[in-house]
């Protein structure tokens, strides 16, 4: 069976997995602008749950869990957790109707996450998506939804649509939260989302020719280790994924913690540790991890906005000052961007995920037959 190849094909740099990226700032910004038209009636589908459930499937799993740290953090009296679309399908039982679940799907068909939602309704639990796609079944199936983004990505490697979910779920939250209890936290969140897109821009503009010349001197690095706390576990899983979809490399993510409980002892100096830390409760887990890594003579590239951290990273990138709950916004930015030219430097087209050989996309059919994602 031949792949099924986008009609519009770029043989060339820039992709449209670069397009995707540097046009985050405006998708966000537009974004915002639909979350502040719409929050009143959606947070007003959200009242008298006591639990609420982010699931997804890949990056939009990924988005989930970056996203529930914020409710984490707001809901005190709500229970939260994220929870991939087929375990939560499969083996957990415990959604009512009291409970909200919000589903992350950017093409809106992702059968998995479909199934999962349905199981919600049949328990009584009231449904919420989040997606990129117009008229898409997940719109149809859920109770309420919203749309966000610039429209389906034209990159099989997801980039805008992740940032955007995030956005959304989490200026939804802040303000359902300081709607119901006038909370001084969820009222500073939603300033800090105004400054956002400017600063994704401005760590494109600042950052992105840097990047690129990382991704060249370390293209031919064995491994790659993507390391993170709390909310930004999900930045280094995504990072992760990104990273193995764009230019097939090995790569791992896992929180900082697990890392030095034995992954660590596999380090040598032709494999590359990044860390996306704030100034959080890890901040001595990670000055650990880089001074380990030091020791050993194993690159680090911190993404941070601790100078201290700077200091002990061989390479970083300093981000600006921003909540730690918000972080993932931004956090995942030079990651996308190290993704994308380490495909270039390796000559691999970021836009395909192998779907260019016949063979990978033989084996696409079995995994997700025509219609189920």
């Amino acid at each position: 069976m031949q792949p099924q190849l986008a009609e519009e094909m770029r043989t060339k740099h820039p992709y449209f997995t670069h397009d995707m990226i540097v046009g985050q700032p405006s998708a966000l910004h537009a974004t915002l602008e639909i979350c502040k038209k719409e929050a009143a009636d959606i947070t007003s589908y959200w009242g008298g749950n006591d639990k609420f459930v982010l699931t997804g499937c890949g990056t939009s799993f990924h988005a989930a869990l970056a996203s529930s740290y914020m409710l984490y953090s707001l809901f005190q009296k709500t229970g939260v957790e994220a929870i991939q679309s087929f375990e939560l399908e499969h083996y957990y039982n415990l959604l009512g109707s009291n409970s909200l679940l919000m589903a992350f799907s950017h093409t809106g068909f992702t059968k998995t996450t479909l199934d999962a939602m349905m199981k919600a309704k049949v328990s009584g639990a009231r449904t919420f998506a989040i997606t990129g796609v117009k008229e898409s079944p997940i719109t149809r199936l859920s109770g309420r939804s919203i749309v966000v983004g610039n429209g389906r990505e034209k990159s099989r490697a997801h980039t805008v649509s992740y940032t955007c979910a995030i956005l959304a779920a989490m200026y939804l939250s802040a303000y359902y939260t300081q709607s119901q209890t006038s909370s001084t936290t969820a009222e500073s969140f939603l300033e800090q989302f105004n400054d956002i897109p400017q600063s994704v821009l401005s760590t494109i503009e600042h950052y992105e020719k840097q990047v690129a010349e990382l991704a060249s001197s370390l293209s031919k690095t064995s491994q790659f280790f993507f390391v993170g706390s709390g909310p930004n576990i999900a930045t280094a899983y995504e990072a992760s994924l990104k990273m193995k979809e764009t230019n097939y490399s090995a790569a791992e993510a896992m929180e900082t913690e697990q890392f030095l409980h034995g992954p660590w002892v596999s380090l040598k100096p032709s494999t590359v540790v990044f860390l996306a830390a704030t100034r959080g409760p890890s901040r001595q887990r990670n000055v650990d991890l880089l001074r380990i890594c030091k020791d050993l003579s194993v690159p680090t590239i911190a993404i941070t906005d601790d100078k201290h951290l700077v200091e002990l990273a061989k390479h970083s990138i300093f981000m600006p000052d921003v909540s730690e709950e918000l972080s993932p916004l931004e956090y995942i930015v030079p990651l996308q961007l190290f993704a994308y030219y380490t495909s270039l430097s390796k000559g691999i087209n970021p836009d395909m995920i192998h779907y260019d050989d016949p063979r990978f996309w033989t084996a696409r059919q079995i995994i997700f037959p025509p219609g189920t994602h």
